[in-house]
């Protein structure tokens, strides 16, 4: 700013400038003498005293007069002065109204304290206020009445993003665990909470999740995520629940012996092909009919996992039992005459010890019991009876809990 000195001229200007410009007209040959008059603190002739231009700084507030005597080449002499008055520099203090930290999609105003001759932002506005929506430093520079000027401290405003929630799913049949999992993102910050709504009544928590559906048909999930500044963002995707395949097979024979103990497999699922067969005994099948042999008796749940053409698995068992051969000797006729030889009619088997219950029944031509014991170790001696044949019944359950019955005929010999 460059100021021409008039008589009666009175300046307004503002602490700290500095260099600021003084002159008068320039005439030939003549020289000048500049005097700052009043405090010496205001202002401080820093340039060019002798000429007919100088600089000056303006170092505190107040009012000092400025005065200049020219010389010219006949030694004449002339005087002009002005009156400068230094006014302080606006501070202003920029506020905000409301939490400067906050998530994408909010805002935050901020104010000057005072009304100005013009305010300018750093974001372009000219307003007493201006709305922050991104991270950053927010200033006002303002002007006042006295042409000062001066910018607020900056006050740092903070943007947090929200999350861009997103999640995948696999396996979607009725009654098996159906995965979901997050694959949100977030370009700062972190995830800290998800928050699942399967869309028939559960809620779960985790960045995955297993669900298990009870109903078929199509679900509206729901996904909620946090981040660690608490922004959320949520997203909606259907998911339809396939009906489980219908599992089953048949099996030929439906009980064996461990004589012959291969057992005929078929599958019977509907839409569903066999995935492996557990045949209980350590051993196991890939093929759609197998036929299996046990290599010992017992009662073995055999498994059948089949799945559909849309990966749904589901299973079934049955039991096959594979029981011991029933194993008995039965003489045709014995002789109870006392001389230690074929003296008791005694069935003899194999694993007898093992029976869960044992009757052994004597019947005479008429059908009347005339012997009858639990005991597998007790024959029937003959007593009271004469040469005749008799009829014989066992009935026992065996150590697998299978009811056996044998019937034959004997003849007694005296």
């Amino acid at each position: 700013m460059v100021i021409q000195l008039s008589a009666q001229t009175t300046v307004h200007l503002c602490v700290g400038d500095t260099n600021h410009n003084f002159f008068v007209p320039y005439t030939l040959g003549s020289t000048y003498q500049w005097q700052v008059q009043g405090s010496s603190s205001i202002a401080t002739i820093t340039s060019g005293n002798g000429t007919e231009h100088i600089k000056i700084d303006l170092n505190n507030t107040g009012v000092f007069k400025l005065v200049v005597a020219e010389t010219d080449v006949n030694g004449c002499n002339g005087s002009d002065s002005i009156l400068v008055e230094v006014h302080p520099v606006p501070s202003p203090i920029v506020t905000a109204i409301g939490p400067t930290d906050f998530c994408e999609g909010d805002n935050v105003r901020l104010e000057v304290d005072s009304l100005y001759t013009s305010i300018l932002w750093n974001n372009g506005q000219t307003t007493i206020f201006t709305y922050a929506f991104t991270s950053g430093d927010y200033f006002a520079t303002v002007t006042d009445s006295n042409g000062c000027t001066n910018s607020s401290l900056p006050i740092t405003v903070s943007m947090h993003p929200n999350p861009e929630a997103n999640f995948t799913f696999s396996a979607n049949c009725l009654e098996g665990p159906t995965l979901f999992t997050d694959i949100s993102i977030i370009a700062s910050d972190s995830l800290v909470n998800f928050i699942w709504d399967f869309g028939d009544g559960q809620i779960g928590i985790g960045n995955q999740a297993l669900h298990n559906y009870q109903n078929t048909g199509v679900h509206s999930v729901r996904l909620l995520v946090i981040s660690s500044f608490g922004c959320t963002d949520s997203i909606r995707k259907n998911i339809q629940i396939l009906p489980k395949p219908i599992v089953d097979f048949s099996y030929n024979p439906l009980s064996t012996t461990i004589v012959n103990p291969i057992i005929d497999f078929t599958n019977q699922s509907i839409n569903a092909l066999p995935t492996i067969w557990d045949f209980d005994d350590s051993t196991f099948s890939f093929l759609e009919n197998p036929a299996h042999e046990f290599t010992y008796p017992g009662s073995f749940d055999v498994m059948l996992v089949a799945a559909d053409s849309n990966n749904c698995v589901d299973s079934i068992e049955h039991t096959i039992n594979i029981y011991y051969e029933l194993l008995l000797y039965t003489p045709n006729s014995f002789t109870p005459n006392g001389d230690g030889d074929n003296d008791v009619f005694l069935p003899m088997g194999f694993r007898m010890n093992k029976y869960q219950n044992y009757q052994f029944t004597i019947f005479n031509k008429w059908g009347e019991i005339i012997f009858s014991t639990d005991k597998t170790a007790e024959g029937w001696d003959g007593a009271n009876a004469k040469t005749d044949v008799f009829t014989w019944v066992i009935i026992l359950t065996d150590e697998m809990g299978a009811i056996r019955k044998k019937v034959g005929e004997v003849t007694l010999i005296r």
